[in-house]
């Protein structure tokens, strides 16, 4: 039997994506959708019935427009016609995004392309994940970095640990921060890992001028290796009252992994940024959305923060299944993560990936990855420019 998440065979040929409807009628059927997605990320009150009918409208488009996916669930034996539910639809693995181009339009109309450089140990390929436009990634990312990193304000000084999307134009999150920076930015932040790989004096005496609440944000390998130098030098800093720090991609199984709660005692230590101020965000080169760490939100709603418990945006959805059988597990087991995100409407929204995590309060508790699975996330390419301090 098929595993479950055994990747969409066969790399189409460039013309893969031909639609069966006439070019017109597609870009119709597109531009409509694309509105509809929009209006509901914008939404403040978003109903389950408004969300299982944009799943489904956008399966069947996804169905009809990109060939191997349309291949997959014939395979399967679930066309639109025999599903009900956005649980229904027919997932491809995450692995499946470097095995076959999953995309429903024409290689011309590709506005950005996201590539995950985590995959390629063992000779394996890479992901790619195609943007007819970015217009529907940057609503979903804007909107939910807000409500999950910013829910108390408009604005601040971003100080990133990450390069710049001039420097790394393949990675989803240099993209990802550049945008919100370009958005959400004031002050003298900036980008702080570049070309030359990482700029600590520059950081640090951006440090020392901030004046004004700030969002420092970067992969937790970065965070690492700032403040062991900082520890190195003794320097120690005391951020504006409201300073949040926001890290992701873990460690990724490198060497110079620490203990998660070693490096959030860090932040506290040397930035003097409380924990509940800090926060992990998920995410990943084969999905438009992420998942952030809902304590910030919930300490400036009144709620009890919940440490380590991530939430996604109202137009996704996750499921955790057996690995085996793709059936849901029951709640609180542990299991995959499998999606369905509605902001990756031009390629397949049903994406499992080799990702463990659990339900837990309202959202996901991240274990790890899974053993059989190398190490892989947007994350790498930043951090392999941190690579030339060991030169």
């Amino acid at each position: 039997m098929r595993p479950v998440d055994a990747p969409v065979q066969g790399r189409p040929d460039k013309n893969a994506a031909a639609p069966r409807r006439n070019g017109a009628a597609v870009d119709r059927i597109t531009a409509d959708l694309d509105a509809r997605i929009r209006r509901f990320i914008g939404r403040k009150d978003p109903t389950e019935l408004g969300f299982e009918r944009l799943a489904l409208d956008v399966f069947a488009h996804q169905y009809e427009c990109n060939r191997p996916y349309r291949h997959h669930c014939d395979r399967v034996l679930r066309d639109p016609s025999a599903v009900r539910s956005w649980r229904d639809v027919p997932a491809v693995s995450a692995a499946s995004f470097a095995d076959a181009r999953l995309a429903c339009f024409p290689p011309k109309r590709t506005a950005l392309t996201f590539v995950s450089s985590g995959t390629t140990s063992a000779g394996a390929r890479p992901s790619h994940h195609e943007l007819e436009t970015p217009a529907i990634y940057d609503a979903s990312l804007l909107t939910h970095f807000q409500a999950r990193a910013m829910p108390d304000c408009a604005s601040g000084t971003l100080f990133a640990l990450v390069p710049p999307f001039t420097d790394a134009p393949q990675s989803s999150l240099a993209y990802m921060i550049s945008k919100i920076a370009a958005v959400f930015g004031t002050g003298e932040g900036g980008h702080f890992v570049n070309r030359e790989g990482l700029d600590f004096d520059g950081f640090a005496a951006a440090l020392e001028r901030c004046s004004e609440p700030a969002v420092l944000f970067g992969t937790a390998l970065a965070f690492a290796e700032v403040i062991l130098r900082f520890d190195a030098a003794g320097r120690r800093f005391r951020l504006p009252i409201g300073t949040r720090i926001v890290e992701t991609g873990g460690f990724k199984g490198v060497a110079r992994e620490i203990p998660r709660a070693q490096l959030y005692e860090g932040f506290g230590r040397v930035f003097g940024v409380a924990r509940v101020l800090c926060l992990s965000e998920y995410g990943m080169c084969e999905l438009a959305s992420q998942w952030y760490d809902a304590n910030l939100d919930d300490y400036f709603a009144g709620r009890r923060p919940r440490i380590d418990v991530k939430v996604g945006p109202h137009w996704a959805r996750v499921v955790v299944v057996d690995p085996v059988t793709g059936r849901p597990v029951p709640s609180g087991d542990p299991g995959l993560l499998q999606f369905f995100d509605l902001a990756n409407r031009g390629s397949v929204s049903a994406v499992l990936t080799a990702d463990v995590g659990r339900e837990c309060e309202g959202g996901i508790e991240l274990i790890g990855r899974s053993s059989a699975q190398p190490p892989k996330g947007c994350s790498i390419a930043a951090d392999a420019l941190l690579h030339k301090l060991d030169g």
